[in-house]
């Protein structure tokens, strides 16, 4: 008779045990004779413990063919955080999916370790996979009704976490236990506890315990002190109740059990046990997936890596990305834009508030909500609404965010006329209520330990300006010349659409074109002594019925002038007369060698600045002067490591032998020299620098004197004021900042490249050119560069009617040798309408 049929042979000796069992019930001894039935008991029992044990055997055996294959332990490849560093090492930024750093067994600090035995599992060396004990007394806990107890090594762990699923059932149990047992006989203890250790979820997005010592308290698993590693041990069980962010209460009475675990296995004393306990628990989160830093700049790696490797190795793969940027240059960048795009910003006025509230009631819930809408202006000011307005008294009062207070005085709301246009303000402020009114809701800022000269002391804590978020919007990139690095990118003032003006937005530039115009005309054999009339020109095109009269932009004309006078005046007639001569064509392709790829119209007007390109393409094309006439790509990441440290990128030989080491610092050789393709003769470039910093000297650039070192730049305004540039050269970097409107409108009368832009720029510059133990440098003199003074109006030698005199930079060779006007040679106009349409 079958009771338990199949596959099992298990089964077939349970098979066996009930006919025995119905054997004894058939011939059980019914006289009064208890050694017959003690001795029919015993036999039961023997075999009902022989089926028992059997039962329990093909049970697991039944399991054993249905859990996963444990092997694949041996390949495993944890989901790791990819991390993106500036060039000195600093962490910039992380992409993850889970928040992992994958730390070997024997890299982990002892006091880590011990912390996570004694909280966790303080048998782990003796047992094979599982504690019976343990097991047998959770489940007589559990069956008497008392609180629910656990019975999982460290090796159960690893297996639940790795090959099964969270599901509290018996089967998965079951599975559990033969999976922890195959385990152990496969791994070391330490390569188990290895995976253990940098697996387990700790709360607060953190995988593992390196991931989690950041999290909480931004240290190296080394730094930890004895509290800090048993707050992290008692994560494990519950990590959001045991969180010392949200539940510190609760998490330092469970750091404080562990502890106890610890001085009872031995593994700290008792006076070091009473030393942390008394210590605070000193956790806050301070350790971000998505740094602030370089926002612009981190979206622009992350897109670079994603185009290279894909979103998942991205997020997963453990990369180390060593960048470019320096991150106290970028700081000097991010201040420098926002500094004077606020200026731009109130220089036009108050826009008016945010938002109004109707009424006063639960005006701290009503701001507080406010507040998280504007996260990503952070840095600008935060939301606040006006309590009241006291004309007589001078000030308004405000309610902030988590319920706090403040003021603004009159004097703070000075600049705040009302805007009307881009030209045109409203009256001046004379009282606190021209601007604000009860249940404004306006953007402010905190000014303590602001000097009011007025009351000749310092502002209390509790005064606030008034802010706004500019509309206006610019960028600027700083590169290193030799080697192309981006030293520093701003993309605008981030609005959280990742939009980086830098690199996507195509502007039209201006005069900052025209050096290229005047470097062709060096390269053809011009000097910069060459004459050039700067007088009216006239150009027809007859097909589209159509005449153009450029103009100066002081709408003047001065006659015969130098080309260095030319640029340094940025005279537009000069340009037209010297494209004229140059070709079109022959423009545009000397712009393409400078690296320039926007689409350029093959008329005059292209010399003048009418195409449109990207201020990191104008950046690079005036890196070619002060980098020797070579032509160099700017780039981002230096080279990028995978998880275990091979190099699987690298920008430049320079960095063969580049590493991140294991404390994540970043050794950076200095760039070999020389690099780029050589476009232009060195002696060209030389006197490019040259014009460029006459520019500074004496001409719209000249806001760049502040810097007070060696710099060259050039201005660029396009026509109604729309767009602003500054673009310029020292003797190592290569800078340019743009400013204007996302969708192309006037900025208002006078907002020129000099007024707009080049403050940006100067800012900068004054910061990153004028760093201590930072020498002077001087733009490098080549070979066959001759200096010889001439006359600055008639680029002659000098006689004795020479009004001013200046030392010119000459290819050897083309220096003039007379002081007579009939050895030069002028470009003259021929007084004729020039048919302008294929001019090339």
């Amino acid at each position: 008779m079958g009771v338990f049929v199949g596959k099992y042979p298990y089964f077939n000796l349970l098979n066996g045990g009930v006919e025995f069992s119905m054997w004894l019930m058939k011939y059980w001894p019914d006289k009064e004779n208890s050694y017959y039935k003690l001795k029919a008991l015993f036999a039961l029992g023997c075999y009902g413990f022989v089926c028992g044990v059997l039962l329990v055997i093909a049970i697991l055996a039944y399991f054993a063919t249905q859990v996963p294959d444990y092997r694949t332990l041996a390949e495993y490849k944890p989901k790791l955080i990819t991390k993106v560093y500036d060039r000195h090492g600093e962490v910039l930024v992380e992409y993850a999916k889970q928040r992992r750093i994958y730390v070997p067994i024997d890299e982990m600090p002892d006091n880590i370790i011990n912390a996570y035995l004694a909280a966790e599992d303080d048998q782990f060396y003796q047992h094979s996979g599982f504690d019976l004990i343990g097991i047998a007394r959770a489940a007589i806990n559990n069956i008497l009704g008392r609180s629910k107890q656990g019975a999982s090594t460290i090796t159960q762990q690893v297996a639940k976490n790795f090959l099964l699923t969270n599901e509290r059932t018996y089967t998965r149990k079951i599975k559990e236990l033969i999976l922890s047992y195959r385990i152990e006989k496969a791994f070391s203890k330490d390569k188990i506890l290895e995976l253990y250790l940098n697996e387990i979820y700790l709360g607060s997005g953190a995988y593992g315990v390196a991931a989690a010592a950041l999290t909480y308290y931004n240290k190296e698993l080394e730094e930890l002190t004895h509290a800090e590693a048993a707050m992290l041990a008692g994560l494990p069980k519950a990590p959001s109740r045991y969180s010392p962010l949200s539940n510190p209460q609760v998490a330092r009475y469970r750091r404080d059990v562990v502890l106890g675990r610890m001085a009872a296995e031995g593994f700290i004393t008792e006076e070091e046990r009473q030393q942390a306990v008394a210590s605070d628990l000193g956790a806050e989160r301070v350790y971000l997936m998505s740094g602030e830093a370089a926002p612009h700049f981190s979206e622009h790696v992350r897109r670079f890596v994603l185009d290279m490797y894909g979103e998942d190795a991205l997020y997963t793969g453990g990369y180390h990305i060593a960048t470019t940027l320096d991150k106290e240059l970028q700081s000097y960048a991010e201040e420098a834009v926002y500094k004077n795009l606020r200026a731009y910003d109130r220089r036009h006025g108050y826009r008016g508030p945010i938002a109004r509230i109707g009424i006063l009631m639960n005006w701290q819930a009503r701001i507080d909500a406010e507040a998280k809408n504007w996260t990503e202006f952070q840095n600008i000011g935060t939301p606040a609404i006006v309590l009241e307005v006291n004309d007589n008294a001078g000030f308004a009062k405000i309610g902030l965010p988590q319920n706090q207070e403040g003021l603004i005085e009159l004097a703070a709301l000075k600049w705040a006329r009302a805007y009307e246009d881009e030209n045109t303000l409203g009256p001046s402020i004379q009282k606190v209520s021209d601007v604000l009114n009860v249940n404004d809701v306006v953007m402010v800022k905190a000014m303590a330990n602001t000097y009011d000269p007025a009351k000749g002391a310092k502002l209390e804590d509790g005064y606030y300006s008034l802010e706004q978020i500019p509309n206006v919007q610019g960028a600027f990139v700083a590169l290193e010349a030799e080697t192309g690095a981006i030293l520093a990118m701003v993309g605008g003032l981030y609005d959280g659409t990742g939009f980086n003006r830098a690199v996507q937005a195509k502007r039209q530039v201006g005069s900052s074109l025209k050096p290229l115009v005047y470097a062709l005309a060096l390269e053809k054999g011009y000097t910069p002594a060459s004459l050039i009339l700067d007088a009216p020109v006239v150009l027809r095109n007859d097909e589209l019925d159509r005449t153009w009269k450029p103009q100066n932009y002081s709408e003047k004309v001065y006659g015969e002038s130098t080309l260095r006078r030319g640029l340094e005046k940025s005279r537009n007639l000069m340009t037209i007369r010297l494209a004229r001569q140059l070709g079109i064509g022959n423009i545009i392709r000397y712009a393409r060698k400078f690296g320039i790829t926007a689409q350029m119209d093959r008329n005059l007007s292209t010399a003048l600045g009418s195409s449109s390109i990207t201020l990191m393409e104008m950046t690079g094309a005036y890196s070619v002067f002060t980098n020797g006439g070579r032509l160099i790509k700017p780039y981002a990441v230096n080279y990028i490591q995978d998880a275990v440290g091979n190099v699987v990128y690298r920008q430049h030989d320079a960095c063969e032998s580049c590493q991140i080491s294991a404390n994540e610092s970043i050794y950076k050789p200095q760039p070999l020299p020389g690099l780029g393709e050589q476009i232009i003769p060195e002696t060209v470039a030389f006197q490019m620098t040259e014009l460029l910093q006459g520019i500074v000297r004496n001409g719209s650039a000249w806001r760049a004197k502040a810097v007070g070192q060696a710099v060259g730049a050039k201005t660029g305004t396009t026509n109604d004021f729309i767009d602003a540039w500054l673009m310029g050269i020292s003797p190592n970097m290569a800078l340019g900042s743009w400013v204007g409107f996302d969708l192309p409108q006037p900025m208002g009368q006078s907002e020129t490249g000099s007024k707009a832009a080049a403050p940006i720029w100067v800012d900068f510059a004054k910061e990153a050119l004028n760093r201590p133990n930072q020498s002077p440098l001087h733009f490098k003199v080549p070979n066959g560069i001759t200096f010889v003074q001439i006359d600055a109006d008639t680029g002659l030698l000098p006689n004795s009617k020479t009004k001013r005199k200046i030392f010119e930079s000459f290819v050897h060779g083309t220096e003039p040798t007379s002081n007579k006007k009939s050895n030069k040679k002028v470009l003259q106009a021929d007084g004729q309408d020039i048919n302008w349409q294929g001019i090339y």
